[in-house]
């Protein structure tokens, strides 16, 4: 294997030759092309697959096993060590139970943003405390930069559509202080393009934002198979009965199909109540809010002073804050602009200056 096809990319090099890294492999290009930009890079590279599912988690074993395979020949064609390492136990318990919770009590989760806090960057590090490796590394679009003060925040990637610290808000800092992204100067496009120029075949194609406990993404098949499915009321915001619905779990705010009610105008799902087993219908009007509740925070600024912007949800733009106020553990943030479904469950994110400064889940508005 050749790297001079992708020296001119730049990766710090390492403070010794040979320093040693424990990448996170998944089998896919991204985390390969990160392997390799390291290897070329000097650096003594050990990758690294996890192995989260297990039967009945929601995948059969074979989808996994094309993963490990996967990554395994990559590691070959790299020339650097393998190793697996079974987090199911973990990931079951931390993540999966966690979101069939979520949905069963009327929030709308997001998995990966919980995996990436409590499983997935844990358990690379500690691999690597096992090798006695300090420097670990994922294929994740994102970057590390440092403000004035000196406090390690996450920036923007090179390639703002993939850019990916949304999901990363939550990852510890004593954790963040090891982690290199061999892919934050790059867009995806570069990334297939390096893998093809020195040959590398990956046979994943998901992408890292994907549920990957969901079979074909049928959503809805994986929580009436881990939920007891308990029929309701659908009415207006004035408690008029428009229909039944096939459980309060089935629906997130914004939804506007598959509701089926018949309706002059357009309905969507503006509140969830499962105590009550009741979903709630407005127009789009309704689902309009200036202010936004959070909690779990973690923040990388004890005060956030403004100008401030946050995203509310990883495909929403950052809006204008204008203002915001912190209570022990709950974030209070107003928005100049209101703003669409927001939805109970899904992460707040607030950016100064293009960089990520904390956030928490969404608890209400």
């Amino acid at each position: 294997m050749r790297f001079k096809d992708i020296s001119s990319f730049h990766i710090s090099k390492p403070s010794v030759s040979g320093e040693k890294v424990v990448v996170g492999m998944s089998g896919g290009v991204d985390s390969s092309v990160a392997a390799a930009l390291l290897a070329g890079s000097g650096y003594a590279v050990t990758g690294l697959t996890l192995k989260f599912l297990c039967n009945g988690c929601g995948k059969g074993a074979g989808s996994e096993d094309d993963t490990v395979s996967s990554a395994e020949e990559v590691c070959r064609s790299l020339g650097i060590e393998h190793r697996t390492v079974d987090v199911s136990h973990e990931f079951r318990k931390k993540v999966i139970d966690y979101f069939t919770g979520e949905y069963k009590a009327g929030r709308t989760p997001n998995p990966c943003i919980i995996c990436n806090e409590k499983v997935k960057f844990p358990a690379i590090a500690a691999a690597a405390d096992s090798l006695g490796v300090r420097s670990i590394a994922t294929g994740h679009y994102a970057r590390l930069a440092r403000d004035r003060e000196g406090r390690l925040l996450f920036g923007e990637a090179k390639d703002r559509l993939k850019d990916q610290g949304y999901f990363l808000y939550r990852v510890p800092v004593k954790i963040l202080k090891r982690i290199v992204f061999p892919l934050a100067g790059l867009t995806k496009e570069e990334v297939r393009s390096l893998a093809a120029g020195i040959g590398l075949h990956t046979k994943t194609g998901k992408e890292s934002q994907d549920i990957c406990f969901l079979p074909d993404g049928d959503l809805s098949g994986f929580l009436s198979a881990n939920i007891s499915t308990s029929e309701g009321d659908v009415v207006d915001k004035n408690g008029n009965l428009l229909g039944r619905h096939r459980g309060t779990f089935q629906y997130t705010i914004g939804q506007r199909k598959g509701l089926g009610i018949a309706s002059s105008a357009p309905l969507y799902v503006s509140s969830i109540d499962p105590g009550q087993k009741r979903i709630v219908l407005s127009d789009n009007e309704s689902l309009f809010t200036d202010r936004v509740i959070c909690s779990g925070l973690r923040m990388r600024v004890r005060d956030p002073l403004l100008p401030l912007s946050a995203k509310i949800r990883y495909r929403h733009r950052p809006a204008k804050v204008k203002s915001v106020e912190r209570r022990k553990d709950t974030l209070a943030v107003s928005f100049e602009r209101p703003q669409r479904a927001v939805t109970s469950g899904q992460s707040l994110v607030l950016y100064s200056g293009g960089m990520i400064i904390g956030g928490g889940i969404i608890t209400g508005f």
